[in-house]
């Protein structure tokens, strides 16, 4: 008898679960022929046919949620036939309830992107943390509040009542029981069909937000999630907000001071400097690359050797260029150091809080805007990735790429977990940059790759190695899985090296090779290694940084491959190669200037470990550490030693950094114009 009641309760629900995706569906078509119908004609058609398709799997993923959730209460209340009548009273009114509640949302979306161009997003917040009574009036004199109030109770009231006659017609033909052995099968297969619908996928992963970008048309794309996944996503924001938490000016002063020496004014404009005049690039900027590379960690490259190939093309350009291996990535996470890069920012999901569209000072395109470059952002990921494909056209993007655009230019580009493979970028950072030579523009084009990334998968089209590993290497390894795994990782590792060595040498052959800088790093090291060993410490946060410099451009470069740094001082040093007299927002040293000013260079950063010359100083367990080989600088620390005076001070220093940081984002944040 409960399964028949279960049954009942099934397909009551039906009408509201169905109801529900109509009414979504409806919002998305309203928002696109109302707010895009001068688009539509431009748009491919498979783009629009994606955009619905992929809209109704978020609005199955809404539904499912909402009306499984009462179908998996109903399923316990109806052991009971007593407490099963009394509870459909009430499911009349909770899906009533739940359907009213879909329809409002839908409504305030599409209000929403009337208003700012984009479905609910974390300013929706704004309604509780800014002048509330303000926004409220605001609303009342802006919108037909009270239409919409009399439409949304006119619909509840319909829906009450249909929803009603719909019961009383299960509960009049669904009265055919069955045998316990078709209840059970039936059971799991409805209860598995709810699961399904409620991630809306079959993936590995559950419909997330990077799904819905499905377009190279950034306004197709926000017509994706309905009004409820919008504002779940709004929500998970508006939890990482950034906007709310100052440093205390007693911290503010004494960063200031540990760091400079001396008092400055309470002001980020102590950061800005100015690059030295250079006649060469006055007379024709290069054009600047910066490839920052999935989990290129400096440990893996020391797994290369002539038996065991895991450069590929990258091999001639290591031995011919600038490269520094005394060099640690600033953030531990892709996001971490992206936001480092971007706006100087340590508050890793500044992309996504309400302070995305602050006016940063910090702003790493800027100076490049500042001498007519068209800035290009390239991913082979998902643009919608941490938001930035609305963080980064706010700081100047001029064209933002991602693998929905790399996919339409290149069909026969798969696109995996993260996104296309490596190469497609590479690939169209090669032709943009022979469009910039034929239009006589100059470009900066930043890239970041995705494919060194677990799950581990080269393209079909790469030659698979079969790496043979001693016992000895295999142990910091043994987190990667079994020893196909392994090989597998380290397939995928040589593949994205080689894929961008070919890059550099594609360009070094073109035409744009004389006035075309090219730099690459890694965003962190390679997660899942051992470094059990302290003495690893700063060899668990290495990454290379490589630059190739034409000619012309480094006549007044100096070169010391043994020069400390990390992160910070990447754009110092492409700035100071590429702009004349120009503004910039200094945080780090030029690596290529012969005198080092010492307040900014000889020191690699990160918050967990500082290295220079001489060691590396442990955040976590406060010690420093000399290197084990000064000789050969590889990485490895030997065991703790007292500071001297000079030492106690540089550590002092570089302590005071991470806070002074935070207090430099945060007084832009709360100062943007």
């Amino acid at each position: 008898m409960w399964f028949l009641r279960f049954k009942q309760t099934v397909c009551f629900l039906l009408l509201a679960w169905f109801a529900s995706i109509i009414i979504q569906l409806l919002g998305r078509a309203f928002l696109l022929f109302i707010f895009a119908h001068e688009q539509i004609a431009n748009v491919a058609k498979q783009d629009i046919a994606n955009l619905f398709l992929m809209g109704l799997k978020y609005d199955i993923r809404v539904a499912s949620i909402a009306f499984g959730t009462l179908l998996l209460f109903s399923l316990f209340i109806a052991f009971s036939q007593k407490l099963f009548a009394f509870w459909l009273k009430y499911l009349v009114i909770f899906s009533t309830v739940l359907v009213l509640i879909i329809s409002t949302v839908t409504l305030v979306n599409i209000s929403y992107f009337k208003t700012y161009g984009r479905h609910i997003d974390v300013f929706i917040f704004g309604l509780i943390d800014d002048d509330t009574i303000a926004i409220l009036q605001t609303i009342w004199q802006d919108y037909p509040v009270i239409t919409g109030a009399v439409l949304l109770l006119i619909v509840y009231l319909i829906f009450f009542y249909f929803n009603k006659r719909w019961l009383s017609f299960v509960l009049r033909k669904v009265t055919k029981k069955v045998s316990v052995w078709f209840e059970i099968p039936t059971l799991f297969i409805v209860l598995l069909i709810t699961f399904i619908g409620s991630r809306g996928s079959l993936d590995t992963f559950p419909l997330r937000k990077s799904d819905a970008q499905v377009s190279s048309n950034n306004t197709i794309n926000m017509f994706v999630p309905n009004g409820l996944m919008a504002l779940s996503w709004a929500y998970s924001d508006y939890k990482i907000e950034s906007r709310s938490t100052p440093i205390s000016p007693k911290i503010n002063k004494r960063a200031l001071l540990n760091f400079f020496g001396n008092e400055k004014d309470n002001s980020v404009d102590i950061f800005v400097e100015k690059t030295l005049p250079n006649n060469i690039v006055e007379q024709k900027h290069p054009n600047v690359v910066l490839a920052v590379m999935e989990s290129m960690g400096t440990h893996l490259f020391k797994f290369d050797n002539k038996d065991r190939d895991l450069l590929g093309a990258l091999r001639p350009h290591l031995q011919q260029d600038f490269v520094f291996w005394n060099f640690i990535s600033e953030g531990d996470g892709t996001l971490d150091s992206l936001s480092r890069f971007f706006v100087r920012s340590p508050i890793s999901k500044i992309t996504q809080s309400s302070a995305q569209f602050s006016t940063f000072k910090s702003n790493m395109f800027q100076p490049f805007l500042d001498n007519g470059y068209k800035i290009v952002f390239i991913t082979a990921g998902n643009g919608a990735w941490r938001n930035l494909n609305q963080f980064l056209p706010h700081l100047g993007v001029t064209e933002f790429v991602e693998q929905a655009t790399l996919k339409n230019m290149y069909p026969d580009a798969k696109i995996g977990t993260w996104g296309v493979p490596d190469e497609y970028m590479f690939k169209y950072a090669l032709q943009r940059l022979e469009k910039a030579e034929k239009d006589n523009e100059h470009v900066m084009i930043m890239m970041l790759s995705i494919t060194n990334h677990p799950p581990y998968k080269i393209p079909d089209s790469s030659i698979y190695q079969d790496y043979i590993l001693s016992d000895q290497e295999k142990m910091p390894l043994k987190n990667f899985g079994s020893e196909q795994d392994v090989i597998t990782m380290l397939n995928t590792f040589r593949y994205s090296n080689d894929q961008l060595g070919q890059f550099i040498t594609n360009v070094k052959n073109s035409n744009a090779s004389s006035h075309t800088i090219i730099s690459f790093t890694g965003d962190h090291n390679l997660r899942g290694l051992n470094y059990s060993d302290p003495r690893d410490t700063a060899l668990s946060h290495a990454v290379p940084f490589y630059l190739y410099v034409p000619n012309e451009y480094g006549k007044t470069s100096f070169y010391d491959k043994n020069r400390v740094g990390s992160h910070k001082d990447i754009l110092p040093t492409l700035y100071q190669l590429s702009l004349s007299e120009t503004n910039y927002y200094r945080t780090g040293c030029d690596l290529l200037k012969q005198d080092l000013e010492m307040t900014w260079c000889n020191v690699g950063y990160n918050p967990n470990v500082y290295i220079n010359s001489e060691g590396a100083y442990i955040v976590q367990s406060k010690e420093f550490r000399p290197w084990a080989d000064r000789a050969t600088f590889d990485l490895k620390l030997d065991k703790p030693i007292v500071l001297s005076n000079e030492q106690l001070h540089e550590k002092t220093r570089w302590n005071s950094f991470t806070d002074l940081l935070y207090w430099q984002i945060i007084e832009q944040i709360n100062h943007t114009d």
